[in-house]
């Protein structure tokens, strides 16, 4: 109606002749410049401005056709030929060729809705299968450019909980690549400009191998790490190990940290009481609370950075560290996977059957107490202070395993008690 006015027609006529309301045109109006018409209200007019280059949506079947094209690419990436089968389907019944969908979607393109086939990939490059059910090469697919491609909203706490889940069971998917990139979209998708969401990845970290946590547990430290997140003060009742009493702190979280040897999850938080960066039990905490109070996390802080020199969960003076395992009873297996995380550990084989380990470590005394369950299968050559603590602890265990004990009485089948270092401890005949 508007061309054949000149180019420019009164909003008035235009809302009588099709009996609709201002409201209504908009929208219309709004749908035609997604498929590139240059139409627009100015003033009392409604103004179409054909320039007479590219190829322009002269008809209301083009426009349809055109947005069908569109909606039916927001399901995902599809190729010419399917697209084709789609718009005629008997429900839609364009009746149109290839030929005919190549100009529609060459046009998107043109207008940035579309992305062509060749200038998007999966990361590393793979194809996979389209939402059609059908195997599809990405190269030949078109898909929505990432401009008009629908948003979703999700809360924060929302959004920490589905991508803690892919990260926490990566055997729901067989491919790790997968899991990277699902989550990298989902961050992207959600707070493309950054924001709580772009740290999700950093404030939770495992040192060794993952176990199966209390559900209770895990709920206090999905809760604290969305504090760290938000950068909200939390107020904690914390039970110590000596009198077991409890003691109200307020802290600033930086991250929770799982530590397999200890099966346990500790808080790392800067005390306000004490005025320093303090590790906390998170199954010690027997109570907390979300305050109003907000703090600015560090910017020079990095969760897995800081915790990555530790052996364990607690700090101290480096110490450079070289032992020698033996390969018994699948040492070296063990080896592998409890060092893996570890970006200073050097491991590797030095004679048949013997191992050499050397790493510099924070927290000597949690290293000892992990090479004591390797038994005779590790020898510390360095530093000579943990050698000689060994020997020590050595010598005390062949003199407990050396002295007098309660043997039962032939032939009789019962309880008998052993003294241990002054601990009496219960053990079954045989």
């Amino acid at each position: 109606m508007v061309e054949s006015s000149g180019g420019s027609c009164q909003v008035d006529t235009i809302l009588e002749a099709f009996d609709i309301s201002m409201r209504t045109l908009q929208r219309d109006l709004a749908k035609l410049r997604m498929v590139g018409a240059k139409i627009e209200i100015r003033d009392a007019l409604v103004v179409c401005e054909d320039d007479g280059g590219g190829y322009h949506a002269r008809s209301s079947e083009a426009a349809m056709r055109q947005l069908a094209i569109l909606t039916y690419l927001t399901g995902g990436p599809s190729t010419i030929t399917s697209i084709v089968t789609y718009l005629n389907d008997p429900i839609r019944d364009f009746s149109i060729d290839e030929r005919t969908v190549r100009r529609d979607v060459d046009y998107l393109e043109s207008r940035g809705l579309v992305e062509a086939p060749g200038q998007w990939s999966e990361p590393g490059g793979k194809t996979g299968p389209s939402c059609r059910g059908e195997c599809v090469d990405r190269s030949g697919a078109y898909r929505l450019s990432s401009a008009f491609m629908p948003r979703f909203s999700l809360t924060c706490d929302e959004l920490v909980a589905v991508v803690l889940a892919l990260e926490s069971a990566p055997e729901a998917v067989a491919d790790h690549a997968t899991v990277v990139s699902i989550r990298d979209k989902l961050l992207a998708s959600v707070a493309p400009q950054t924001g709580p969401a772009h740290y999700v990845t950093r404030r939770r970290f495992t040192k060794g191998r993952t176990r199966r946590s209390d559900p209770a547990i895990l709920r206090k430290v999905d809760t604290l790490e969305l504090a760290s997140l938000e950068g909200r003060v939390v107020r904690i009742r914390y039970r110590g190990t000596g009198d077991g009493a409890s003691k109200v702190r307020d802290v600033e979280p930086l991250g929770v940290v799982y530590y397999w040897f200890h099966d346990a999850w500790y808080l790392v938080a800067r005390c306000r009481r004490a005025d320093e960066l303090r590790h906390f039990r998170v199954d010690r905490i027997d109570g907390m609370m979300l305050t109003s109070d907000r703090y600015e996390y560090p910017e020079d802080f990095d969760l897995s950075d800081y915790t990555s020199e530790m052996w364990g969960v607690y700090a101290g003076e480096p110490t450079s560290v070289k032992v020698l395992f033996f390969d018994e009873m699948n040492v070296v297996d063990r080896l592998h996977a409890e060092v893996l995380g570890r970006p200073s550990a050097r491991l590797c084989q030095v004679d048949d059957g013997v191992w050499e380990l050397v790493d510099t470590v924070m927290g000597l005394s949690e290293f000892r107490t992990w090479l004591r369950t390797f038994g005779s299968s590790a020898v510390v050559i360095e530093p000579e202070n943990l050698r000689n603590q060994l020997i020590a602890s050595a010598e005390r265990m062949k003199e407990i395993y050396s002295g007098p004990s309660v043997m039962a009485g032939a032939g009789e089948a019962k309880e008998d008690a052993i003294h241990v270092g002054g601990r009496r401890t219960g053990s079954p005949e045989g």
